[in-house]
């Protein structure tokens, strides 16, 4: 079986998830990318030069030849996405002001950084740190997205989901346990909300998103990753698939200012998704040409459970685009 991809955001409680991944699976098979510098970097992700790799099919070429359960690393999302498949991906976010606090300390302990929180935060390349790492990728899309702040929870949704059993861990953390929160001033808290908006909206979105996972998972019914990514006055498209093994496709019902319009099969190719490998070889979109208004509000739903999808309704644009 394909590898589990972890994306490993700093200071999201990646550090406990992966010796979690150690404890199930054994260190040997995991491969990690930390850069040249770290010790723990696998030589599967080194060419023959001694630099990193650059040929991402030589490294699924490897990973065949290998028992290898896990690749992880402090990567883009869509580095290895096309090799291993968003289905297999998985990662944490954290509450962006939190995290970059937790960031901060942790240079502070780790490597005697000397500048301010301030200076820490204002630098260009710490801004949107989480949405940097998962662009490119929807986060509908990704196999699982965990919470820090709901660790133990997001745990058995993950282990349910691979079917594993990965204990729970607090390591590496700079505070009593993973709950605790750091004090940020009101004046750095302003500026961090101004300097990490994508951030932000990123972690409100994948927030909303696991209540409605978990909570489907409560009353045992499945979860479909879906979108609505078009929403025009004459036709609205997205896609949808379902987490876990299933390769039935996703029946989709498109409501329209509060009324069922139609309902639709999620079967239609969607070449733009293929490089993350989806489910259905990427046959999982829909469409519907549809008869909307300016401000009409738009709405989706899974027809065997009832998820919303987006969760809250999208309208119509005018035709300025406003």
């Amino acid at each position: 079986m394909t590898p589990l991809y972890f994306i490993h955001v700093p200071k999201t409680a990646g550090t406990s998830f992966r010796i979690g991944l150690e404890e199930t699976y054994g260190s040997e098979a995991i491969a990690y990318n930390y850069g040249l510098d770290s010790r723990t970097t696998s030589k599967l992700f080194l060419s023959q030069d001694g630099g990193l790799l650059r040929d991402y099919w030589v490294l699924k070429r490897r990973l065949e030849g290998k028992a290898i359960k896990v690749v992880s690393g402090h990567v883009n999302a869509g580095q290895y996405m096309p090799i291993l498949g968003v289905m297999r991906a998985l990662t944490f976010l954290r509450d962006p002001l939190q995290r970059m606090a937790s960031e901060y300390a942790h240079f502070v302990r780790h490597y005697e950084y000397k500048g301010s929180f301030h200076d820490f935060y204002s630098r260009p390349i710490m801004h949107n740190r989480q949405s940097k790492i998962l662009h490119g990728v929807d986060v509908e899309a990704v196999g699982f997205v965990g919470l820090t702040e709901r660790y133990v929870d997001s745990l058995k949704l993950l282990n349910a989901r691979y079917g594993i059993a990965i204990p729970q861990r607090e390591d590496n953390r700079g505070k009593k346990s993973l709950d605790a929160v750091h004090e940020i001033s009101a004046e750095d808290e302003a500026e961090l909300k101004q300097l990490n908006k994508r951030d932000i909206r990123l972690y409100e979105q994948a927030v909303a998103l696991f209540d409605q996972r978990y909570q489907l998972h409560q009353d045992g019914k499945p979860w479909a990753h879906a979108r609505l990514v078009e929403v025009k006055p004459g036709r609205i498209a997205g896609w949808a698939w379902w987490a876990g093994e299933s390769d039935d496709p996703v029946d989709v019902e498109v409501w329209v200012n509060g009324k069922h319009l139609e309902g639709v099969c999620a079967v239609e190719l969607r070449p733009g998704l293929c490089r993350l490998l989806p489910p259905r070889g990427g046959y999982v979109g829909f469409h519907l040409p549809v008869k909307l208004k300016p401000g009409d509000q738009v709405q989706c739903r899974v027809s065997l459970t009832g998820q919303w999808f987006p969760l809250k309704p999208r309208r119509v644009p005018k035709p300025d685009g406003r």
